[in-house]
């Protein structure tokens, strides 16, 4: 019987992705003003590359890599 090990790195890497996207969004959307372009396209940036490691290693645990 197969089933998903919360062994090896790509648990952890997915745990702490999808907290830093929670953290990045609520973030994000909680903001009482509009901030400069800059730190906004910082923030969706590193939104985009949180989301991207959630992914990947969601996709490296269910194929057991």
């Amino acid at each position: 019987m197969t089933g998903i090990s919360m062994q090896g790195k790509w648990p952890k890497v997915m745990l702490l992705s999808a907290a830093t996207s929670a953290w990045l969004a609520y973030d994000i959307i909680s903001a009482p003003e509009v901030p400069r372009q800059a730190l906004a396209v910082l923030q969706y940036a590193l939104l985009a590359c949180a989301l991207c490691a959630l992914v990947g290693s969601a996709v490296m645990v269910a194929t057991d890599r």
